[in-house]
């Protein structure tokens, strides 16, 4: 299947396949950029738009304007070529880059931090340990730490697809 995955979640643009991703840090100007560097990627990961069948947002935790604008040309390029949206964590996406037990950080506002606790198989599957919250410190545990690393485009892009085969549609952004 041939799946699309965007996030704007952190400073960095996530874009992804199933078979390549992408992660370009662009700070607070993904609205500037996105169009265009979704139309660099395309081409460059060997899609165009009309071999899309499903497209894939990140749902955060992260900026609040960031996640606007991913979930707006997400649901957006959906609508006009007639395809499913799904969401799926952003955070979670990040945790598959290792195995084992992994809590991603990020920095928020305010000296605040997102952070979430998974356990990664050996195979992928990423399982939620502790949910995505705010906090003021890391949070206490054992955990391999990934701090303000971006999430996977191409993890994105495998979560999403099992979000859509259970039947779990529709996008949920998560404000924190």
């Amino acid at each position: 299947m041939k799946v699309l995955a965007i996030d704007t979640a952190t400073p960095y643009l996530v874009l992804g396949t199933l078979d390549a991703e992408r992660a370009l840090w662009r700070g607070r100007r993904h609205a500037e950029t996105l169009a265009d560097d979704l139309t660099a990627f395309l081409p460059w990961a060997e899609l165009e738009r009309h071999d899309l069948q499903l497209v894939v947002v990140g749902e955060g935790p992260g900026s609040y304007t960031g996640l606007r604008v991913g979930l707006s040309l997400a649901l957006g390029l959906a609508r006009g070529l007639g395809l499913p949206v799904v969401g799926a964590s952003s955070l979670a996406a990040c945790a598959a880059r290792v195995r084992g037990r992994v809590r991603p950080i990020w920095e928020a506002r305010n000296r605040q931090l997102y952070a979430a606790t998974y356990r990664v198989d050996p195979d992928g599957a990423v399982r939620e340990v502790e949910p995505p919250a705010k906090h003021r410190r890391p949070p206490p545990g054992a955990a391999c730490e990934l701090w303000d690393a971006p999430p996977s485009g191409r993890a994105l892009a495998r979560l999403g697809l099992e979000r859509w085969r259970e039947g779990q549609a529709g996008v949920h952004p998560l404000y924190l």
